[in-house]
Formats: C-alpha cells, sequence, structure tokens
C-alpha cells in the first residue's frame, strides 16, 4: 500500500505541474489579447490627435489596427479552448488530490489497526492471556 501512496503523491505532483503549465498557457493568451486591445487603442488615438504628420502615417496606422483585431479574433477561439483544458486539467487535479487524501487516510487507519493488534497482543503476552477465548 506505501507504494501506491507514493506512486499516487508522484501522479498528484505531475498533476499539479501540468496544471500549472496550462494556467500559464492561458494567461499569456489572455495577455496577447489585452497587449492587442491596447496597441488598438493607442493607435486609434492617435488617429483622433491633429498632429502635424498626421496624414503621412494614416493608411500604414488603419492597416495595423486592422491586423490587431485580426490577431485578437485569431486568438478568441484559442482561449476558449485553453480554458476548457484548464478546466479539465483542474478535474484532474482535484481527483487526484482527493485519491491522494483517501488513500492516506486508510493508510492511516491501517496502521492505526496494525499498531493497536500489536499492542494488545504485547499485553496479552504480558498479563499470560490470551488473545483466544476461555473455554
Amino acid at each position: 500500500m506505501r507504494d501506491r501512496v507514493k506512486t499516487l503523491k508522484r501522479v498528484l505532483q505531475v498533476q499539479k505541474k501540468l496544471h500549472a503549465l496550462e494556467e500559464l498557457k492561458y494567461v499569456r493568451l489572455k495577455q496577447k489579447v489585452q497587449q492587442c486591445q491596447d496597441d488598438q487603442r493607442d493607435l486609434t488615438n492617435s488617429l483622433s490627435s491633429e498632429d502635424a504628420l498626421h496624414g503621412l502615417f494614416l493608411d500604414m496606422t488603419v492597416r495595423r489596427v486592422q491586423a490587431l483585431r485580426l490577431e485578437e479574433a485569431r486568438l478568441a477561439p484559442l482561449i476558449e479552448a485553453q480554458q476548457r483544458v484548464l478546466s479539465e486539467h483542474g478535474a484532474r487535479l482535484s481527483n487526484s488530490e482527493r485519491l491522494s487524501a483517501e488513500l492516506g487516510e486508510e493508510l492511516k487507519r491501517t496502521d492505526e489497526r496494525l499498531e493497536l493488534e500489536r499492542l494488545l497482543e504485547a499485553g496479552f503476552a504480558q498479563s499470560g492471556a490470551s488473545s483466544e477465548q476461555d473455554r
């Protein structure tokens, strides 16, 4: 049983690391979307300004805003998919944690039972009594 506990602890560690990696992927995707939105806002603000060089870069700025919108649209389904993956990993992680806790409790009860049996046998041996009922 102790081997099962060790194996389950290793599985739990792996599940935690996989979950952390999936969280990192999700956060990075969200950061990319946020960066696209920030860049679009900055470019839009620059388009509305009355700068002397405003007309020279108008076409290039508009193309960049469009490209950022396309990038944001491309990232949206990836974020949704990553959310599902993250949710699945979270479920696996919580399942592994539950199994680990249950097995740990079972091992603890088994150890306590064995210790109690050992103490009872030692007590019977010391008093000269047997664990069998007298006839």
